[in-house]
Order: C-alpha cells, then structure tokens, then sequence
C-alpha cells in the first residue's frame, strides 16, 4: 500500500493514494495479527475501505441526468407542460435548472454507506442483507426525483419564492430525513433475531512470536514512502512552451477570442486561444490549445480539480455526448460534446485530451496513459484541445456542422512542430 500510494504520489492522482492511505489499517491488520484477525474485522475495514475513500464524483453528471428525466416524466403523468432541454427543466412559470447540487449524490452515498452498517447490524442471512443494501441505494436515486418533482410543482403552483432559497434547503433536509427514516423503520419489521457467538483464541490474546517482528518492519514501511517521495521530488521549474495558433485553410484568423468562453488549465506550460471565421462569412468559432510537459506533478497536471474547458461559476452542463472527429492525414479522436448555457445563452464546447500521439475523451484514460510514459521512463507531453462556439437561435445541428468542419481544416498532425521552448504563449499567424 506505500508503495501505491507512492506511485500516485509520483503521477500526481489523488484516488489511489486516498485508498492507499485507508487501504494501510487492513494491512496493518494482516501483517501484524493475521488473517484470523483480519476475518474478524472483515466488515468494520472493509466499511472503512468502501466510504472513507472519495468516490463519488463520477456519479454527479448520470445522476442529474436521471433525476431530470424523472422529474419531467412525473410533471408529465400529473399534467404540467414541461419541456426537457438536457439539464434544464421548462415550466410555464420559470426555467428550473438541475445543477450538481441536485444531483443527489452526497444523500446517495450517505443512505448506501447506513444501508451497509444497518444491513450488517439487523439482518444474518446475507439475501436479506444484500436486498437491503440494494433498497438503501435505489430509494435515493428515486427520492431524488421525486424531491425535483415536488420543488418544481410547488413553484408552478404557488409560486417561485416557495421553492428556492431556505425554503428549498429546508424542504430538501426534511424530505431526505423523512426517507431515511422510513427505509430504516421498512427494514426494522424485517429483522433477524441477534444471535451472540463467542470466539476463543486458539494461542491467547498475543499475535504469533515471528509477527512481532513485522511491526518494526511495517513502521520502516510507512516512513519509507514519504521520505523516498521527499527526496525525489523535482525542484525543476516546469518548462516554458510557446504555443502558436495555426492559420487554417478556409477560414480567417487567427484574432484575438472576445466573448466570454475561457477554459482554466492552471501551470500549464503553455497555452493558446484564438477566434477563427469561415472565410464564407459563417459563425466564429473559438480555438484552445494547452500543453503540460512532463510528468504530472503538483500544480502542474492536466487533469486535475478546477482544470476544465468552461467556468462553473458563470456555465452548467445541459447535456453531454461523444463525437467522433477525423483530421487531416487520417487521425481519428473521439472527443467530447458539453452543451453548455450561460448568460449568453446556449453554447456547443468539443474537447479531447492527448499524451503524445494518443488522444482520448476520457480523463481516467488519460491519467493511464500519462502513468504508463512515465513507468517507461519516457517523458509525456500531455494537451487538451477544445472548440466551442454560441449556438445560435437553439440550432444545435448548425453549431456542430460548423465544430466539424473546422475541425477537418485543425493540422493535428503538424501542431506539434509548433510548439518551441523557452518562449511566451503568443497568437500567432495573420490577423485580417
């Protein structure tokens, strides 16, 4: 476990040395007391393992999803005109946003992580607890819902100041607190009679003789990795790229980018944006471009909390998909649509990410890819690259033929002989 929290350490991503931080009281456990004693312990570290890990960033997004198909269809079966526009909610009285607020997540993981212990405290057969631990997570999601729901009637119904601001915190804590406790009363009327087993220790109460030397080992262990992690880390600046935005054929630029669209990648060491025109005379469309040299280290890493092709404070998510690209010389990527909205109005942003040659959607692909230049001992360059534009009076298939088309004219195979060191990160190329 000191060893992976090491290599996280070294590539920068916090999940495994989250878990292998946790992960050390089980190892602990085994190295000093055995397995017998691990066995025993089974539920309380394993629980430990399962909740005290931060896990559930990645269930935001298909929960706000679910929430708002929910909501929508049971305005729907009671009669309210409603209109689904990705994440957003359209009534006749306002325009109701499911956010990463309301996406349920943190009542999701608390009413699992209750299941579990309630599961393991009232029930012996294990069906029981496997069917409980499944309600505890599937009456959230649809508790959720429903809570959507019933915040969106009453603004249709009685007016928006009852369903925002206190009201709408104070409705939501005693609608979850009502829900938690009628699951636990439902699976109270299903408990098992407790039954007190009594295990003696077959060599007393001390661990084996040839244990006792492993503590002085698994202490030397759990100082070894932050030590070993002092004393390489890189006291090296990063290195300093310049980036030049390309001059494509068909289209008129690179200019200076003027709306309000600007993607945030902190330390990289390089970067660029710039607006284009279709040379017919089409809509702008804005370029980004940003490279990190090296391996992943703190404050310098590509994918990483608050490094993102859009502002959370002023844009939300209204719907998120895959498109495949191919550029020029034959490339394929598959890079990832956001339909975001913002004071503006609605806007499309395509991204993807890149190691080297190898591109991806994908976050978590690109942390693997990223770790395995690094065990090779290569040195990574890793980038993002991101295309937005307003999609202008809602024609979303319009915004996207004009991201394609741009796209085509993007030399992804020849960006690279762009890229020079020691220099400022400057728009380059012709200015009409």
């Amino acid at each position: 476990m000191v060893f992976v929290w090491y290599a996280g350490h070294a590539l920068d991503v916090n999940l495994p040395q989250h878990f292998a931080f946790v992960a050390l009281f089980p190892a602990l456990v085994l190295a000093c007391w055995g397995w017998r004693a691990l066995w025993v312990l089974a539920f309380p570290l394993g629980y430990l393992v399962t909740f005290a890990v931060p896990w559930g960033d990645a269930l935001v997004g298909p929960l706000q999803d679910i929430t708002a198909h929910f909501a929508v269809r049971a305005l729907e079966l009671t009669g309210t005109p409603v209109l689904l526009n990705g994440r957003e909610i359209i009534t006749p009285s306002a325009v109701w946003m499911v956010a990463d607020a309301c996406s349920g997540v943190k009542f999701f993981i608390a009413c699992t992580a209750l299941g579990c212990l309630y599961a393991y405290l009232m029930y012996q057969r294990w069906w029981k607890r496997v069917l409980f631990v499944a309600l505890a997570a599937v009456v959230p999601v649809i508790a959720n819902g429903f809570r959507v729901y019933f915040t969106v009637l009453i603004g249709d119904t009685w007016g928006l100041k009852y369903a925002t601001g206190t009201d709408h915190m104070i409705f939501g804590w005693q609608f979850f607190g009502t829900v938690l406790v009628l699951l636990l009363l439902v699976g109270w009327f299903f408990r098992d009679r407790v039954i007190v087993r009594e295990h003696f220790p077959t060599n007393g109460d001390k661990p084996a003789g040839g244990r006792i030397v492993l503590w002085p080992v698994a202490i030397a262990l759990l100082i070894a990795g932050p030590v070993l992690a002092a004393g390489l880390a890189s006291a090296v600046p990063p290195e300093r790229v310049h980036l030049a935005a390309p001059t494509l054929a068909g289209w008129t630029g690179p200019r200076v980018a003027e709306d309000g669209w600007r993607p945030n990648f902190a330390g990289a060491a390089g970067q660029v944006q710039a607006a284009y025109r279709s040379a017919s005379g089409g809509e702008a469309v804005d370029f980004f471009h940003a490279v990190y040299t090296g391996k992943p280290r703190r404050g310098h890493t590509l994918i990483t909390y608050g490094n993102d092709v859009y502002d959370p404070a002023r844009a939300r998510i209204l719907a998120s998909s895959r498109r495949d690209l191919e550029f020029p010389g034959g490339m394929r990527v598959s890079a990832r649509e956001l339909r975001l909205t913002d004071a503006a109005g609605p806007r499309l942003v395509w991204y993807w990410y890149c190691v080297d040659s190898r591109c991806t959607a994908s976050p978590v692909l690109t942390k693997l890819l990223q770790a395995w230049e690094v065990l090779c001992g290569r040195v990574p360059r890793s980038s993002v690259w991101a295309l937005s534009l307003p999609v202008a009076d809602g024609n979303a298939d319009r915004a996207r033929k004009t991201l394609l088309a741009f796209s085509r004219a993007l030399p992804m195979a020849r960006m690279p002989d762009d890229v020079h060191s020691g220099g400022k990160q400057t728009v380059a190329g012709n200015t009409p």
